[in-house]
C-alpha cells in the first residue's frame, strides 16, 4: 500500500480564481495582458515574498502586497501600497468561497480507499490556511493529525526537514510515498530531496526547469492525475 501527501494551493482548488476575479475588479480595464500569465508571476513573487519575510526580510504585512506590486510592475502598471491592500481584501473575499473541484473531489475520496495513508502539507501561516482547509472542507478526507501547515511544524517546503516532519509524524516510509503538487520548484524538488516520489500536477503546462530533478509523473489534468494514481 502506498501513502498519498497533496499540497492544498493551485493543487486541490482553483488559486487562479480569487485572483481572476480581483483582477477584473480593479487592473483589468489598464492592460491587455493574459490574466493567467499574470497569476503565474504573481506565484513565482509570492514564493519569493514568503521566503523573505520567514528571513525577515520583510514583513508579514508586506508579502502580499510584494507580490502584486511586482506582479503589475512587469506589464507597466505602477501599483501603490494601498492599492495592493485593496486587491488583497477584494482576494481574500473571492478566497471565501473557494471550493474542491468535482474531480478533486473523487479523486480524495478515491484515495481514502486505494491508499494507506493520506495526508496534506502546505506552505503558508496557520490563520490563511487553516481557513482555507475549513472553507475547502478538507476533514471531509483527511483526519486532522495529517494536514500539516509549515508556519506550525516549522519548515516550509521546499525544505526537506518539511517532508521529514511529515514523514516522521504519519510513520511514513519514502519509498512508499508520493507527494502532489503544481509548483515544481517548491513540491517536486522538495520532495525528491526528501527521497519521495512525485506527480507533478502541472495543470497551468509550465516549462520544466532544466537540471537533474525531475518528477517521476507529469500530468496536466484531473483526469490524468486520476489515471496515475490508479496505476500506482
Amino acid at each position: 500500500m502506498k501513502n498519498i501527501i497533496f499540497d492544498v494551493d493551485d493543487t486541490l482548488y482553483d488559486l487562479m480564481e480569487p485572483f481572476q476575479k480581483a483582477h477584473e475588479e480593479l487592473f483589468a480595464d489598464q492592460t491587455d495582458a493574459n490574466c493567467e500569465e499574470l497569476f503565474k508571476a504573481s506565484r513565482t513573487y509570492s514564493d519569493e515574498a514568503f521566503y523573505m519575510a520567514i528571513e525577515g526580510k520583510i514583513s508579514n504585512e508586506d508579502e502580499f502586497a510584494y507580490r502584486i506590486i511586482k506582479t503589475y510592475k512587469d506589464v507597466g502598471i505602477d501599483v501603490k501600497r494601498e492599492q495592493a491592500k485593496t486587491f488583497e481584501e477584494r482576494y481574500r473575499y473571492h478566497q471565501n468561497h473557494i471550493h474542491v473541484p468535482k474531480e478533486i473531489a473523487d479523486i480524495l475520496t478515491m484515495c481514502q480507499s486505494d491508499f494507506e495513508k493520506i495526508g496534506v502539507l502546505t506552505n503558508g501561516k496557520v490563520k490563511n490556511q487553516g481557513k482555507k482547509i475549513q472553507k475547502l472542507h478538507l476533514s471531509n478526507w483527511f483526519d486532522q493529525n495529517t494536514m500539516f501547515i509549515s508556519d506550525e511544524i516549522g519548515a516550509a517546503k521546499p525544505d526537506v526537514q518539511a517532508f521529514y516532519k511529515v514523514q516522521e509524524a504519519m510513520q511514513l516510509k519514502p519509498e512508499e510515498t508520493w507527494f502532489i503538487g503544481d509548483t515544481f520548484e517548491v513540491d517536486v524538488v522538495g520532495a525528491k530531496n526528501a527521497g519521495w516520489h512525485v506527480i507533478w500536477f502541472n495543470h497551468r503546462k509550465r516549462p520544466m526547469p532544466e537540471g537533474n530533478i525531475v518528477p517521476d509523473i507529469e500530468v496536466q489534468t484531473a483526469k490524468e492525475l486520476k489515471k496515475a494514481l490508479q496505476e500506482i
